[in-house]
């Protein structure tokens, strides 16, 4: 999923834009051929109609118009349903009904890949802004979560109002166990290559407590774009057999299972033996940010018993295929290397992670989570890049000229405005250049202590100047 430019609104009871948002859309709506309203009351058609062409007046009261538009409902027909939003412009989910009636509508017709992989800008409003969402709450119908489409990390709580004591307490009730946006009517958030922008008085509730909306709340959301889109990148690099995607042959496997075997976790230097426990059988592995079928199969046939941990599905099955192929138990699970909540505490014996930090914000939480889930005792190895290839023009760079550009920290979302920045990052991945600092002093910091350390190569532009990776082992103190 792939969305350029989106937005999120609570409502408008006036039935106009307000000059804020409206100046918002004239920037970003260049395109207006056809605009496609999807229906939170299916089966009222007369409603629709009149919805559909009302909401229309305001997009062309403001001289932003389009040439055609269409609500889709259970008339629509399903094929028709695909066309529609296929070629659309802008998709906008329409309120004033039941979420997941909105949500089996939109799979009863056909739409929803189409939705989710189309070029249109999409917009929700007040039922339709909820169901963007990828848990959603419609306490009008039950306080139960059900999985909504998952273009934002937005759980809405719509036209708050402060004064309405009922609406206000449920909110509350919604934020026991999530984090919830609640919106008054006028109020918008604006998403475009994953950058957050707001308009009007929104709050935060969680755990009870609602406060305004501040910048650390909006990059938190922020993040959830870049894992998403990293997640997808890197299940097409898998599918394009990148590096760290070729899984270990047969042979390979079953050399380790004889005892000779190496992994890596930088690109070309074998990780030392000494580094790892002289008995494998029975030792529980993270292999964290690990998937592509190398690091995972081989420790699994030295005897020890692995999960490997990824954001990407593609890079997961890779392991699975190998597994299955080779006779070997390797549990999978799909998730952000910031967030290992689904590990107990003290879990693990070893974890595993091979150069893979630069996909996320923050390595801090990763070196905590670390530590949180390993045992006493415990070696964590780690692999990471050195962040001066983040320093240089990246154009200039790539023809092997060294110009100085940017500084550390480093962060691919901070410089989409450069054409060559952000192609780099849509076709790669996002990434982040962290200071050494936070790589080893933040592993210090969380709780370890360092025991080992090599350099590798990485980056083929400085290698004949500098190594550019390099590995820690660590101990859980």
């Amino acid at each position: 999923m792939k969305k350029e430019f989106m937005a999120v609104f609570s409502g408008f009871p006036e039935h106009h834009f307000s000059n804020e948002i409206t100046k918002r859309l004239s920037e970003e709506l260049t395109v207006r051929r056809s605009i496609v309203f999807i229906t939170a009351c299916p089966l009222d058609y007369e409603q629709n109609d009149d919805d559909c062409d009302g909401m229309h007046e305001m997009f062309a009261e403001q001289g932003l118009g389009f040439d055609d538009h269409c609500v889709i409902d259970k008339r629509t027909d399903p094929s028709e349903a695909k066309r529609l939003v296929e070629n659309a412009d802008c998709i906008f989910l329409m309120g004033g009904g039941v979420c997941e009636e909105q949500l089996d509508l939109i799979r009863e017709k056909g739409c929803y890949d189409a939705l989710l992989n189309g070029h249109a800008a999409v917009f929700g409003v007040s039922a339709g802004s909820m169901n963007m969402a990828k848990d959603t709450v419609d306490f009008f119908e039950s306080m139960e979560p059900f999985p909504g489409l998952g273009f934002t990390n937005i759980t809405v709580s719509a036209h708050h109002d402060p004064e309405d004591e009922w609406r206000y307490e449920q909110t509350l009730r919604m934020s026991e166990n999530r984090t919830v946006y609640a919106m008054e009517d006028m109020t918008a958030f604006f998403i475009k290559a994953g950058k957050i922008d707001t308009v009007g008085n929104i709050y935060r509730a969680e755990n009870r407590k609602l406060r305004p909306l501040n910048d650390e709340d909006i990059r938190e959301l922020e993040s959830y774009y870049y894992v998403e889109n990293n997640s997808r990148i890197w299940d097409e690099r898998s599918e394009n057999s990148d590096q760290w995607s070729i899984p270990v042959s047969s042979e390979v496997v079953e050399e380790a299972r004889k005892g000779n075997w190496s992994i890596i976790l930088t690109p070309v230097k074998s990780v030392p033996r000494n580094w790892f426990p002289d008995d494998m059988t029975g030792k529980k592995i993270l292999c964290l940010a690990s998937g592509g079928g190398q690091q995972g199969p081989v420790l699994a046939a030295a005897g020890a018993d692995v999960t490997v941990f990824d954001n990407s599905k593609g890079q997961l099955e890779k392991d699975a295929f190998v597994a299955k192929r080779d006779g070997l138990t390797i549990k999978t699970v799909q998730g952000d290397m910031k967030d290992l909540s689904v590990f107990e505490d003290e879990c693990f014996d070893v974890i595993v992670h091979p150069w893979s930090n630069n996909y996320v914000d923050d390595i801090l939480v990763v070196w905590r989570e670390c530590a949180r889930v390993l045992k006493k005792g415990g070696v964590l190895m780690a692999g990471f890049g050195s962040p001066l290839e983040y320093i240089f023009d990246i154009e200039q760079f790539e023809k092997g000229r060294l110009e100085l550009k940017y500084s550390i920290p480093y962060a691919d979302i901070d410089h989409l405005d450069d054409p060559k920045v952000r192609e780099v990052a849509e076709a790669e991945g996002y990434s982040w250049g962290h200071p050494l600092e936070e790589q080893i002093q933040g592993q210090i910091s969380a709780g370890f202590m360092i025991a080992g350390f090599y350099e590798d190569r990485g980056c083929a532009q400085l290698d004949k100047y500098i190594n550019t990776s390099m590995a820690t082992k660590a101990v859980k103190c």
